[in-house]
């Protein structure tokens, strides 16, 4: 089919719809630790993450210190 600019409806979209190779199995997710962790809990496992991980120098900013 050649192209005609005079053609009386527009040539439309058509949408290619492939199946992807996830397959998501809503029954067999499991819950992790984080997932229970209150809101406060969370803060304060981030705040030791986060002193753990400042160099040495910065001991100023530790609880212990």
């Amino acid at each position: 089919m050649a192209y005609d600019p005079h053609r009386r409806t527009p040539r439309t979209h058509r949408r290619i719809v492939r199946r992807g190779s996830e397959d998501f199995d809503a029954e067999g997710v499991k819950e992790e630790q984080g997932d229970r962790l209150t809101d406060g809990e969370r803060s304060a496992q981030d705040d030791r993450r986060i002193l753990g991980e400042l160099p040495p120098h910065w001991g100023i900013f530790s609880e212990r210190g």
